[in-house]
């Protein structure tokens, strides 16, 4: 009930409506199970000034303002009373939290309302309920779904999906690796086939059959094309073709050698992405397995790839029949092209992956070599050396082998890093095109491969360049057998993480730059980020400013804004590293404050404190630059109170009065303040401070906020709620909580035009300011003139005094 307290609200899942009479026990193991009792009761309705209506009025603005993430109602209840506020600030929007609010009104109070302990109800206390006999138990009415018997049929059940035209070509939807299989009742579980992942297009009864790499293999297995176009439907299949030995066993090495007719050989499919004019992809995984059960029942050669409950189980029955693996999903996943992440799992009983060949070990004996050398790319495109292998190959096969490699030798190593352990052996270097499967024993704490491989044969059906390093989930790692140094991997991505965004941006250009002793590649420099302006442009400008804007970085935790596709095209944002930082992008580590299925607790920020970081963040597809308030030396304390005047309406002239207004409040309390442009159409004002935590920083820009609105309240207001703000500007004192941001000084924002977040004089601001004309064209003119208008924002004189009278303010 006190306004100046926050507290976190989260969405939770509908309630059986007579749920809200009941006082009692929930018996254990059911949902919410312990005892309950009725707190508070009473009514609700959205806080506004016009009447509304009727129900359906209410409701309709109820959403309405749910989907404008800020909500204003009035509880009538017999403790709670008044005018409540739910919001959404910035951050919030992606951890799923709300903000509860009390408005300050008449019946706000400092007073603890738990206090007011017993139920209104039977006017017990929780723990007198508890104790009492006889208490009503809860068991819940609703009886267990019943499993519906009635087939739907195939025409029905596509119609789930969204009406489109078929697609001219798929990539595959990839697995992450674990060591372990991952009980989890939200997944389901498959066979990992040993074949070719093959997706199949039928078209009108023709077929297409595509590799991994696109490349047509409807010609090397004409049974199945044949089963493809009997099936009467136009489709786009996902599944492996697989050679099965007398055992029932996938044998890998006959598939290699399959001459087209005389070997039985199957596909094994696993997903329907369209069917007859509908786009399935967006469906669950079980309805699209549903529908493909169904379009391939009868066929001898499509066979369908069925899933099973119990992951653990069906790993124990893939070891004891030597098969490759499995392959956990997600039962509620969408089919996502050339995604990698935790929705779509796979667990081999034997680790065995593809690598790229890059050189190989002379032998002084009679074989043709000693040892192959391989490796994979990372996740920056560069190939990285892993290991060697020595075995596995037939006598007669080594020749031929040596012959391709041979065709490919070059001079210098195709390796990013050195190769190890050679053991003296004279090497040759290869261009990285072949690709083969390897059996090894474990990998090392560096990302290598633990004494040498078994080559198990070439993978044709695979481009080097989709090679790419694969590490499992939960590897203990052993003991590393040669001294080099350590590499950090990134971690496993979650299913919500913007990484494979940035990893599958398609890369036109690629260059390296030196600055300050580091390498920084700089890609797609060509790229229009906004109409006429490239990249290249971009780049320069923060090269330029490197100087100026980097002392407002340092030493600052950064939520990053990528906007990778253009100023004015959808962005979205990174705050975990998760690993992917190079090794002169400082990290500080802190833990998740809400805590997320599917997300680790740990988020790795970025912070930029050189120009080599400050330029891999801009190539990265940061536009503008988002510092914390707080450096990393104390990561609770502020160094300095923000406001940001956000005009409703776009109209910068509200902006420039509310500044002159703030200026009058600040030289009141004898305030020392600093202001720039928003880089958009509003104005920032800091005021330098030290020694308070968050939430008093946050008490005085609510109560600053509140003085300002006041000296001009027919253009400015602290209204919370979009729809009472009208046309007036907002007075926001929102960002000064702890991880909140705002644009650094000198940052080029996202906007219509490239214009900068500058800092400004205070006589400078006066009607006529422009703020379109502080843009990175000008900049480093303008800072050759006046220099850092900022440079004395973290001054240490200067925070002393206005501490001093800020807490005269907050006294």
């Amino acid at each position: 009930m006190d306004p100046e307290e926050r507290r976190l609200a989260m969405p939770v899942e509908d309630h059986p409506y007579d749920y809200k009479d009941f006082e009692g026990i929930i018996p254990k193991g059911q949902y919410g199970g312990g005892t309950v009792f009725v707190w508070d009761e009473g009514w609700y309705e959205p806080a506004v000034d016009e009447k509304l209506k009727d129900k359906a009025a209410k409701e309709h603005w109820m959403m309405s303002n749910y989907y404008k993430n800020a909500i204003k109602i009035t509880l009538h209840g017999h403790k709670l009373k008044g005018d409540f506020i739910l919001i959404k600030f910035k951050e919030d929007k992606y951890e799923g939290g709300w903000r509860l609010v009390k408005a300050d009104d008449q019946y706000a109070t400092k007073d603890d309302i738990l206090l007011k302990d017993k139920s209104v109800i039977s006017k017990l206390t929780i723990e007198q309920l508890a104790e009492k006999e006889g208490a009503s138990v809860w068991n819940s009415d609703r009886e267990p779904a019943k499993e519906k018997t009635t087939v739907v049929s195939i025409d029905e059940l596509k119609k789930r999906g969204i009406k489109k035209a078929m697609p001219t070509s798929v990539k595959p939807m990839l697995c992450t690796l674990t060591k372990e299989v991952v009980p989890d009742e939200d997944y389901l579980y498959e066979v990992k086939w040993d074949g070719y992942r093959i997706i199949s297009y039928i078209d009108n009864k023709k077929v297409r059959m595509d590799s991994r790499s696109a490349l047509d293999y409807t010609k090397k297995y004409p049974p199945v094309a044949n089963a493809l176009k009997e099936l009467g439907h136009d489709a786009v299949l996902d599944g492996e073709v697989v050679v099965f030995n007398e055992e029932g066993k996938p044998d890998f090495d006959a598939l290699q050698t399959f001459n087209g007719h005389e070997t039985p050989i199957n596909y094994c499919v696993f997903d329907l992405l369209w069917l007859d004019g509908y786009n399935l992809m967006g469906l669950p995984l079980t309805d699209r397995k549903a529908i493909l059960k169904q379009l391939v029942e009868g066929s001898e050669v499509l066979r369908f790839s069925e899933s099973f409950d119990d992951g653990e189980a069906l790993y124990q029955q893939a070891l004891d029949l030597d098969l490759e693996g499995i392959v956990a999903k997600r039962k509620d996943s969408n089919y996502v092209p050339d995604a990698r992440d935790n929705r779509w799992l796979k667990t081999p009983t034997r680790k065995r992956q593809e690598f790229v060949i890059g050189g190989w070990a002379e032998s002084d004996k009679v074989r043709s070599f000693r040892s192959l050398l391989f490796g994979a790319y990372n996740s920056k495109g560069e190939f990285e050396w892993i290991g060697r292998s020595g075995g596995g190959y037939k006598q007669s096969e080594m020749p031929g082998i040596l012959t391709q490699l041979q065709k490919l030798e070059i001079d210098k190593t195709p390796f990013i890093n050195k190769v190890l352990d050679t053991k003296g052996a004279k090497i040759h270097w290869v261009k990285p095109e072949l690709v083969a499967n390897f059996e090894f024993a474990t990998w090392t704490k560096t990302g290598r491969i633990r004494k040498p491989a078994t080559f198990l044969g070439f993978r044709k059906d695979k481009k080097a360049s989709q090679v790419v390093r694969e590490v499992p989930l939960s590897d203990e790692q052993e003991e590393e057998i040669i001294d080099e140094p350590k590499i950090k991997e990134p971690v496993e991505a979650t299913g919500d993480s913007n990484w494979p965004k940035i990893q599958n941006k398609k890369i036109q250009s690629e260059r390296d730059f030196e600055f300050g002793g580091h390498t920084v590649t700089i890609n797609n420099i060509e790229q229009e980020l906004w109409r006429g302006i490239t990249k290249a442009r971009l780049i320069t400008y923060y090269h330029s400013i490197c100087n100026h804007i980097l002392p407002h970085l340092k030493e600052r935790p950064l939520s990053l804004h990528i906007k990778q596709d253009g100023a004015n095209a959808p962005g979205f944002y990174i705050k975990d590293m998760e690993g992917h930082e190079p090794d002169y992008l400082d990290i500080y580590s802190d833990h998740r404050r809400h805590k997320k299925k599917g997300k680790r607790d740990q988020i790795d920020y970025a912070v930029c404190n050189n120009e080599a970081a400050l330029l891999y963040l801009i190539n990265l597809g940061n536009i503008d630059l988002n510092p914390w308030s707080s450096r990393i030396s104390s990561p609770q304390e502020p160094d300095f109170i923000s406001i940001d005047l956000d005009p409703s309406d776009e109209d910068f002239g509200k902006a420039i009065k509310t500044a002159q207004a703030a200026k009058k409040v600040f030289d009141r309390y004898k305030l020392q303040s600093f202001v720039k442009t928003s880089g958009k159409t509003g104005i920032h004002l800091f005021l330098p401070c030290q020694g308070f935590v968050f939430p008093q920083a946050r008490t005085l820009a609510e109560k600053i906020c509140g003085l300002v609105a006041k000296e001009v309240p027919d253009i400015a207001t602290t209204e919370v709620s979009i729809d009472h703000r009208g046309s007036k500007l907002f007075v926001d004192p929102s960002q000064n909580d702890y991880a909140d941001t705002l644009a650094c000084a000198y940052s080029v924002r996202p906007y219509k035009h490239p214009t900068v977040s500058t800092p400004l004089e205070w006589k400078e601001v006066k009607d006529n300011l422009d703020p379109k004309k502080f843009t990175m064209d000008t900049l480093p003119e303008r800072l050759e003139k006046k220099g850092d208008l900022w440079a004395g924002l973290t001054d240490e004189k200067l925070k002393e005094a206005n501490t001093k009278n800020l807490k005269t303010l907050l006294a």
